[in-house]
């Protein structure tokens, strides 16, 4: 996970060293989300963070409501489940979905014409033998969810 976020910074840098003219000219503020719709991609939120997407879509980790996965050096009987807490925004309104690692629960939710699937939630527990615990700092979580338009906005108008 961190590779890949070296990596994405590493290119968004490349792109702003090579953003300009060097002439002086006012520049355009930069957004915070793309200009074109970018749906059916895969991001990673970090606790507490927002994504900005197009079409006033964004979507916030609010919290980790539950984390019950089993440590990756311990033989569980089960997977367990971790389940998060997503803040979800649209021109429409604000929806608060929850979404689960384990897939026999909802890994997905939809809110307002949009859609959003929990694909991954790092770090994954470990167990600590000195301590008996596996607990992970609240600031530590990534998530990593996949983003889709589900239905198409209608046509503005009477109903």
């Amino acid at each position: 996970m961190g590779a890949m976020r070296a990596t994405l910074t590493l290119l968004l840098l490349t792109l702003v060293g090579c953003g300009g003219s060097g002439s002086g000219d006012a520049k355009q503020p930069v957004a915070d989300y793309f200009p074109e719709p970018p749906l059916w991609n895969e991001y990673v939120i970090g606790y507490a963070e927002t994504i900005n997407l197009a079409e006033g879509v964004s979507i916030e980790f609010t919290a980790v409501e539950s984390d019950t996965r089993c440590p990756t050096n311990v033989q569980c009987v089960d997977e367990g489940n971790a389940q998060i807490l997503l803040t979800t925004f649209s021109p429409r309104g604000q929806w608060s979905v929850r979404v689960n690692t384990n897939n026999t629960l909802p890994i997905n939710a939809l809110f307002d014409f949009y859609g959003v699937e929990l694909r991954g939630l790092d770090p994954k527990p470990t167990l600590d033998p000195r301590t008996g615990s596996s607990a992970i700092p609240v600031s530590s979580y990534e998530a990593r969810v996949f983003v889709i338009k589900a239905f198409p906005t209608p046509a503005p108008g009477p109903y």
